[in-house]
């Protein structure tokens, strides 16, 4: 186990996921009673609702490599006006680029280049790190009281109906960790591996808003991050004008058939086969929706079914690390949706 700042966060295993009892079979008063909470939490860690007032955030960021080593150091800007307009910049010596979202439409700069997904992840936890009420509302929460080093939490997962998955391990589905008895988030993970440590908190505008981050994956440091200004700032829709070095791109993602991705394939690790599941006989496929990303990597995967739990975390680390051509869409990269299935044959992985 490695321990991360003096909040005494502790990981389980090499993907942030631990196998651990129910606290108790839940009723559906209690899950009704989880979604309100989630609710509750959401409301009062989002700065991106239509009731603030507009505002102008800045973020250093410090990214590491996979030992743990510094290496990219910049900022993400943001002005915010309300939720059909804002404007986001990301300034780091690999890339230089201005996101747009106005009543114009999305723009972005014209680059071949785009930014570390990373930091669209960051973004999100400081502006709106909850899930959306949907999201919420289609889940079946559950609450599991997980110990991290010194720290309790009441952690709440997104379980999905899964007839095999009776039993899924914390952190498979997304979760959200919280002080025992209150709303204030304390932690988010992933895909299973990706985690979101928030180690000091403030306030803007009767919202709770971290101040201090850190991310890890797979047991290792890959981001700090540390908001200096979050301030209201007077914006009107001239501040909002797409420059000419500019180009309109789709706000959605382009959908895919999962035969039409495979051409754009670069890099597919083949996911282990796990021991346990060999020695149960245990064989099947798993399906997930996947996100990819305009730097055609991976942005978020939503596991759909599984034959059993071991073999969805297995999917899920391997299907995280490929990597495909990026699609582009009238000659821009574009964000592709589609349906990835790993099939678990005896012996047809390397062990």
């Amino acid at each position: 186990m490695r321990r991360w700042f003096n909040a005494g966060f502790e990981i389980c295993g090499a993907l942030l996921i631990c196998i651990l009892p129910r606290t108790s079979n839940a009723s559906a008063q209690d899950t009704a009673a989880l979604a309100v909470r989630l609710h509750a939490a959401a409301a009062a860690s989002s700065i991106d609702s239509r009731d603030l007032r507009p505002w102008h955030l800045k973020v250093d960021f410090q990214l590491f490599d996979a030992k743990s080593k510094p290496i990219e150091k910049g900022t993400v800007e943001e002005w915010w006006a309300s939720p059909e307009v804002s404007r986001v910049t990301y300034t780091l010596p690999s890339y230089t680029g201005t996101q747009l979202h106005s009543r114009d439409g999305w723009f972005q700069t014209r680059s071949k280049q785009h930014e570390p997904v990373i930091l669209s992840d960051l973004l999100e936890q400081v502006v709106n790190p909850m899930p959306d009420a949907d999201e919420i509302d289609r889940a079946k929460p559950e609450l599991r009281k997980q110990k991290f080093g010194n720290l309790d939490l009441d952690c709440i997962m997104l379980d999905q109906a899964l007839d095999k998955l009776p039993h899924p391990p914390l952190g498979l589905f997304p979760t959200f960790c919280l002080d025992p008895g209150k709303n204030s988030l304390r932690l988010t993970t992933e895909l299973g591996s990706l985690a979101f440590f928030r180690n000091r908190v403030g306030s803007f505008q009767g919202r709770s808003v971290v101040i201090d981050l850190i991310a890890v994956s797979d047991g290792i440091d890959v981001m700090s991050a540390h908001v200096t200004t979050l301030a209201g700032l007077a914006l009107t829709d001239a501040d909002f004008t797409a420059t000419p070095d500019m180009e309109a791109v789709a706000r959605n993602a382009t959908v895919l058939t999962s035969a039409a991705v495979v051409p754009l394939i670069l890099s597919q690790p083949y996911p282990e086969y796990p021991q346990s599941a060999k020695m149960r006989h245990v064989s099947g496929k798993v399906v997930m929706d996947a996100i990819i990303g305009r730097d055609g990597r991976i942005r978020s995967l939503h596991l759909v079914s599984a034959s059993d739990p071991d073999l969805a975390i297995s999917a899920i680390a391997a299907v995280r690390t490929w990597t495909y051509k990026p699609y582009t869409l009238n000659g821009a990269p574009a964000e592709v949706k589609t349906t990835v299935n790993v099939n678990f044959t005896t012996g047809e992985f390397p062990n």
